[in-house]
């Protein structure tokens, strides 16, 4: 059985985002979780420190114009931007425009990047570096200087959600005046019907749900660079092993539930991993060798290819390899991979003893 890449249907779209949204954000919380309590808080924060400036340079400049707001007044442009392309991401947004020179945004819960009870185990500090880093800059790429960001309510410091606003001076503010923190009491009530909303025709449902599998995806990859970046491919292979057998022990049971492979064989297993690749485009074939031994075949390792070295693929594969195990602990799963021809073959095999 192979999963080629053909031209999908909306339904077909929307469950195979559906899955990759879910696999790319347990990623990204999966290994900086790993990390923080590997490396501790400033290792934490260095790292988001870096990937939401990379994320910045990278997607800023571009989705202005996108998302057709490039012509709006510094602030509002600013505050829609977040509110836009968060809301493609998936998150749940707010947006309040109390002048032409100053917009709120709001984050509501729950945590895209955190999901469940490990919200509560992130220090207050990596959102305050997290809404520091990007929020700020926004007036420098858009060439307005007297733009700045004031944090106003943060989730981790009691708050039920993150909240701030852009607001365009009457002067110009030097660096260490574009970002402050002043909490509020109170702020402007979110009115749905005054919310900004994207040109339906410019932006029908199929392209938002490929911005929101493209969001995602971008970040899982990411966050691995920059654990890379910091800490070098030995340290970071071994965190992102980690990262993934947890992750396998914790979500495979939903994840196959979501992929229709609940069954108890190694031929599900293999199955649960041939969905998750193909639902980042990944071409992937699946050949049953025998009623205990499935392979899964495939070239391609999106959206991982930046950091698909060998050490990181077998990191990668550690969630499988676990998932596999997690199943039954009849059943094992291996790799094999040819540099040369850049293929990769898993194969799941039922043991039809216990081997865990």
């Amino acid at each position: 059985m192979t999963h080629h890449a053909p031209i999908e249907d909306l339904d077909a779209l929307r469950k195979r985002v559906a899955l990759s949204t879910t696999f790319g954000w347990l990623v990204v919380s999966g290994v900086t979780a790993t990390l923080y309590r590997e490396k501790g808080e400033k290792a934490l924060n260095d790292v988001w420190t870096s990937l939401m400036s990379a994320e910045q340079t990278i997607r800023f400049r571009d989705a202005l114009v996108k998302l057709g707001i490039e012509n709006d007044p510094p602030a509002i442009a600013a505050a829609k931007y977040h509110y836009f392309s968060n809301s493609i991401g998936g998150l749940t947004m707010q947006f309040i425009q109390e002048s032409p020179r100053k917009a709120w945004i709001r984050y509501m819960p729950p945590w895209g990047s955190f999901p469940g009870i490990a919200a509560l185990a992130v220090p207050s500090s990596v959102r305050r570096t997290i809404l520091s880093t990007w929020h700020p800059r926004n007036g420098e790429l858009l060439g307005c200087p007297r733009l700045g960001w004031v944090a106003t309510k943060f989730v981790a410091e009691g708050h039920p959600y993150d909240e701030g606003y852009f607001e365009e001076y009457d002067h110009e503010l030097a660096p260490s005046e574009r970002m402050k923190i002043l909490p509020v009491a109170t702020s402007p009530e979110f009115d749905p019907a005054k919310a900004p909303r994207l040109d339906p025709q410019q932006w029908p449902e199929a392209r938002i749900l490929k911005g929101s599998h493209n969001y995602a995806a971008d970040y899982a990859a990411h966050a691995i660079e920059m654990v890379v970046r910091h800490f070098g491919e030995q340290t970071a292979a071994h965190l992102v092993r980690m990262a993934m057998r947890f992750l396998a022990v914790q979500y495979t049971g939903q994840l196959t539930k979501q992929v229709g492979a609940t069954e108890c064989s190694a031929h599900a297993a293999a199955r649960l991993a041939a969905e998750v690749l193909a639902a980042f485009r990944n071409e992937v074939e699946l050949v049953k060798r025998s009623d205990t031994v499935t392979d899964l075949q495939f070239r391609s390792f999106a959206p991982f290819e930046t950091v698909a070295t060998e050490d990181m693929r077998s990191a990668l594969f550690a969630f499988f390899e676990m998932a596999t195990r997690v199943i039954s602990g009849r059943f094992t799963a291996r790799r094999a991979f040819d540099a040369g021809s850049r293929a990769e073959t898993w194969t799941f095999q039922d043991h039809q003893r216990w081997m865990a």
